[in-house]
């Protein structure tokens, strides 16, 4: 025990004695270094021939398997861009009366895109350990266009998404170094 027990105190008669601290040897992470990176990722993305798009509904990004490679000064990263596209469909027609419209369904397509990138970190070296502090889509920079449309059909439908987004990463690189602790030198705990 790093405490004198308060037993030995009472025995001693001696109460006003500070108990004895002991210096520790301790590991902690140190951090090297911060750096970011961003991707642009341009994709077509080909819609089923039968099932051509309207509209795109909603467009989720996620990016996963992440593989990080702490190298001298540098960090190297690979990917990959996951998209679950929804969008409507075109599958005919309905006229009733004067008004015309059209119906379909909502269909999804699931798209895995790689991506590979690097971040300098000045003072990394092989060994180091890494923290992703961030890997998304960069609010507000992406582009969805719809292009190539489907001819001599009565409702804008498309045979292809054009897209581009910009990818982020942010992540430190740390090395564990060993600290000797002197509790009753520096006491700042509550």
């Amino acid at each position: 025990d790093d405490y004198k027990k308060y037993d030995d105190y009472k025995k001693d008669d001696d109460y006003k004695k500070k108990p004895v601290f002991k210096k520790k040897c301790i590991k902690v992470p140190e951090v090297i270094g911060r750096n970011s990176t961003q991707v642009l990722i341009e994709s077509v993305i080909c819609f089923p021939e039968h099932f051509p798009a309207v509209e795109i509904k909603d467009i989720i990004k996620k990016v996963k398997n992440l593989s990080v490679h702490v190298c001298k000064n540098k960090v190297l990263i690979n990917g990959v861009l996951h998209k679950n596209i929804n969008y409507k469909t075109f599958e005919g027609e309905i006229k009733c009366g004067k008004l015309e419209s059209f119906f379909g369904d909502v269909k999804h397509i699931g798209v895995d895109m790689p991506f590979a990138t690097y971040i300098d970190v000045p003072g990394a070296k092989p060994g180091d350990k890494y923290q992703i502090e961030f890997a998304g889509v960069e609010d507000g920079c992406e582009v969805d266009i719809l292009e190539d449309p489907v001819p001599k059909c009565s409702v804008k439908a498309y045979k292809k998404l054009r897209e581009k987004v910009i990818v982020k990463i942010d992540l430190k690189v740390l090395r564990e170094v060993q600290i000797t602790v002197c509790p009753e030198k520096c006491d700042i705990c509550p």
